[in-house]
């Protein structure tokens, strides 16, 4: 009967170190989690204020940038379009020049002119920035997007560029606008090169921009 106690007694005491070791744990693991979720909360806290300031960033350079734009909203559609104010039709009607129109929603897309004396009938263009060159998609001359024109002995050829590869010549002449960029006008027969001026350039890397930063954080 004796031993038979002291065996109880042992094990009452070694059930009580374990629970007395379970409990230590249960209380680290408590502090070490709630440790974590401060250092969790402090970390979103201060990811919130960096996305919030950048937001206000971009909200601040997104109305920057519309002052060099004129804003035309169609009614009907619910939608509006940004054209450059070095773009407009006043002072581009008479030259060879590219276009980016941005709408409210941030999409945008490519505008070739080619204008002369006389036809090429062209269907695409290429883009040349230094070693590298961009080709744009082909629009053929019976698409609703290849326009022509012809008043007083002039000629207007207008496309419109909206595939995923047009949107990366807007890009790659957003990002070298401060280098000499070459475009050729890709007729059936004939071809017409020129150099974008820099204006032109300038209101390309704007339109890109902006339309980023309405993508971001909205019109």
């Amino acid at each position: 009967m004796t031993v038979t106690v002291a065996t109880i007694g042992c094990n009452n005491k070694t059930s009580t170190d374990k629970q007395t070791a379970d409990t230590k744990k249960d209380t680290v693991d408590l502090v070490q989690k709630a440790k974590a979720d401060s250092i969790k909360k402090v970390q979103a806290d201060s990811i919130a204020k960096v996305n919030e300031a950048q937001r206000a960033d971009n909200i601040k350079r997104r109305d920057a940038l519309k002052k060099n734009f004129n804003y035309k909203k169609d009614e009907f559609k619910d939608v509006g379009f940004y054209i450059h104010k070095f773009q407009t039709v006043d002072n581009s009607y008479n030259r060879k020049c590219l276009k980016t129109h941005i709408n409210s929603n941030g999409y945008i897309y490519l505008e070739d002119q080619y204008y002369a004396d006389d036809w090429i009938f062209h269907t695409s263009m290429q883009v040349k920035i230094g070693d590298n060159i961009y080709k744009s998609s082909v629009v053929e001359t019976y698409s609703d997007q290849n326009k022509t024109e012809n008043s007083g002995g002039s000629v207007w050829e207008n496309i419109t560029y909206t595939e995923d590869q047009d949107e990366k010549i807007i890009k790659a002449i957003a990002d070298n606008a401060d280098k000499e960029i070459k475009v050729r006008f890709n007729g059936k027969q004939y071809y017409s090169d020129f150099t974008l001026s820099q204006k032109d350039k300038q209101a390309i890397k704007d339109g890109y921009e902006l339309s980023e930063l309405i993508k971001k954080v909205g019109n």
